[in-house]
């Protein structure tokens, strides 16, 4: 499941699962990005340049 948390800066955190991180190779520090979709967003991950 995936959840939206807010911190006391106020700053909104998405965490999604351990297992769907692992399986796409997230690293902390990556970024996304949203894209608007006609049921919601999707969400692409951005790979850096090697």
């Amino acid at each position: 499941m995936v959840k939206v948390q807010k911190l006391p800066s106020g700053q909104l955190v998405i965490t999604i699962p351990k297992l769907l991180a692992e399986y796409e190779g997230l690293k902390k520090g990556m970024e996304m990005e949203f894209k608007k979709h006609k049921d919601g967003f999707v969400l692409e991950i951005k790979k850096k340049k090697g």
